[in-house]
């Protein structure tokens, strides 16, 4: 059970308990299933009916196993990423490190983009050759972010965190099909590691970018190609399409 599902079992229970301590407590309402008026025999009998009902369907829901759900099926952006990420966090999970530093990512691009076309605009028409080339690369550059975000969203979608947290408590040092399992989980790690390493790798390189732009007023589509920031971010680009 993830630490979401186990806290959301234990305020469930818990209610259930308050409710009862309140209604049949003498401290409080004190009622009783067997004396009294009608009207408070009713109610404790309901109450009784009603928190065994609640128990049942409640704690049945959050313990039954979870289907594979990907995460990544219904997202058409970098701001659908950010809403999906926020919903998968739990505190202690092997991938929440991760996942706060993919939101934060996502939210740096966002910012740094806007203040790259903000300075372009001060510098060159929406019209010039230079803003298009520069946009284009911005758009490169989010479309590989947001690659990588969906690739991270598929990885932790096909990660059984229950049966990994498992193997891990127990060992399983001299059995080698379970240490070949072992190994599958620990390469879905390393990638949503490298995943995330690229996209800050990426951050860096727009901020190389933004600074050459700052250096010019007027630059030729020649001159854009051979700028060392644009030449690292295609590379880098180039390389992080064939790691999909």
């Amino acid at each position: 059970m993830s630490p979401k599902k186990k806290k959301q079992f234990l305020m469930l229970n818990l209610f259930i308990i308050i409710i009862n301590i309140v209604i049949f407590s003498n401290a409080f309402l004190g009622l009783a299933l067997f004396a009294g008026t009608a009207l408070s025999i009713s109610i404790a009998w309901f109450s009784i009916i009603g928190s065994m009902a609640l128990f049942i369907r409640g704690n049945s829901i959050l313990l039954k196993k979870e289907a594979t759900h990907f995460l990544a099926k219904n997202i058409q952006s970098l701001t659908d990423c950010i809403k999906v990420f926020e919903e998968v966090i739990h505190n202690g999970d092997v991938f929440d490190e991760n996942i706060l530093k993919n939101i934060e990512q996502i939210k740096r691009f966002s910012r740094k983009s806007d203040t790259i076309k903000e300075i372009l605009l001060q510098k060159f028409s929406s019209d010039e050759m230079t803003f298009q080339k520069f946009g284009g690369v911005l758009q490169n550059v989010e479309s590989v972010i947001y690659m990588n975000m969906r690739s991270i969203l598929n990885k932790i979608s096909a990660f059984d965190i229950e049966e990994y947290e498992n193997m891990q408590k127990k060992g399983f040092k001299n059995e080698s099909f379970s240490q070949e399992k072992l190994d599958i989980y620990n390469d879905y790690i390393s990638f949503v590691d490298n995943a995330t390493n690229i996209n800050e790798d990426i951050l860096l390189k727009l901020d190389k970018m933004l600074l050459e732009i700052s250096r010019y007023n007027s630059l030729e589509d020649g001159d854009i190609q051979t700028l060392p920031a644009i030449m690292e971010m295609d590379e880098l680009i180039r390389n992080a399409n064939l790691y999909k």
